[in-house]
């Protein structure tokens, strides 16, 4: 029966099993291998999920012709690699965010995309939700006039762990990659509405941060300006609790996200919301309902873009990767030097 996209997972951790769990009610796949660090963890997610694979090695999942595509969920530094492998092998790549480690390793990977002409496309969930959709078309009928400012968090408190993989900056640790790429991407998207295209890219930044005992930017902000005249604030964290939210700001009133990057929250639940706050009315809370769990979603987006390249805006194409991969890289680098000896 060939009515769903038979899928592949690369990694066994909870972003695997989340996945594996939102494509249990997906209406367009199904997962049908799954590969681990170890037998044992492929064993035992395949038990869990009753998947009728368990390869034995990455090479053996991405070479079974039963695979039609790839979701990578192993940790950062091993993007490129597990990504490319998925793409010599011809299938679709699903890869979490962020695609690499840098914007030249990501630079790699969608070169090798383009060349063997496969699918890919980063994993950021929220660009595949109807909430960002929208606040797109609410943003271009003027719903808040011109959006002269936008303010994106995402920070949680985690234990400080030398054992942890989000403090040890060998592993992709810290907070700009690791959770920075959201308030990064949601900017540069939303000052593309500004400019009348798909995203912008700033045209002057700033960036700060706190770069903690065990050499991670454990606290980071970014001050960001586009040709537009938007400005932007971003704050990321993973010592601190800084919250999740977005706020957008127009000459006619303002637009809150308490939700913006989980929509529907850490269960992934379907419902979620924004409210309209406009000069001289009440405020107008939306509801948005999604059909399927945000990683259900981005499946979905997966079969139902095939056998085109790449995903269809507003999800993550790759001239929009790679442009977030580089202002993650300035962020990287202006809050290192800021807290070099002698840094600015």
């Amino acid at each position: 029966m060939k009515d769903k996209l038979n899928w592949g997972i690369i990694g066994t951790g909870r972003v695997a099993a989340d996945f594996a769990r939102a494509l249990q009610a997906a209406e367009t796949g199904r997962v049908v291998s799954a590969v681990g660090s170890t037998p044992a963890q492929t064993q035992a997610f395949a038990a869990e999920w009753r998947l009728p694979g368990a390869p034995e090695s990455l090479a053996a999942l991405v070479g079974d012709p039963a695979v039609e595509a790839v979701y990578v969920a192993t940790p950062h530094p091993w993007h490129e690699e597990h990504a490319t492998a998925a793409i010599r092998a011809h299938k679709a790549v699903l890869c979490e965010k962020p695609l690499t480690m840098n914007a030249a390793s990501a630079g790699r990977v969608i070169e090798a995309a383009r060349a063997e002409g496969v699918f890919l496309m980063e994993a950021f969930m929220y660009r595949c939700h109807p909430l960002t959709a929208e606040v797109l078309s609410r943003l271009r009928d003027g719903a808040i006039g011109r959006v002269h400012h936008v303010s994106a968090t995402f920070g949680f408190r985690a234990r400080r762990d030398p054992a942890s993989r989000l403090y040890d900056p060998a592993l992709g640790g810290g907070a700009i990659l690791d959770v920075g790429g959201y308030p990064m991407s949601f900017a540069r998207l939303i000052a593309g509405v500004a400019e009348g295209r798909p995203f912008a890219e700033p045209v002057s930044f700033h960036g700060h941060g706190h770069v903690g005992p065990l050499g991670a930017d454990e606290l980071a902000s970014a001050l960001l300006r586009f040709a537009s005249g938007m400005t932007a604030s971003l704050t990321c964290a993973v010592h601190h609790d800084a919250g999740m939210s977005v706020q957008i700001f127009g000459e006619d009133g303002k637009m809150v996200l308490p939700h913006p990057w989980i929509p529907g929250g850490k269960a992934q639940g379907t419902e979620t919301e924004l409210t309209v706050f406009r000069d001289g009315r009440a405020p107008e809370t939306i509801a948005v309902r999604a059909r399927a769990a945000t990683y259900g979603l981005e499946a979905e987006l997966v079969a139902a873009t095939l056998p085109a390249l790449e995903a269809r805006w507003p999800a993550m194409t790759w001239a929009d990767t790679l442009g977030n991969m580089r202002a993650l890289d300035a962020w990287l680098a202006a809050v290192h030097a800021d807290a070099a000896p002698g840094g600015a």
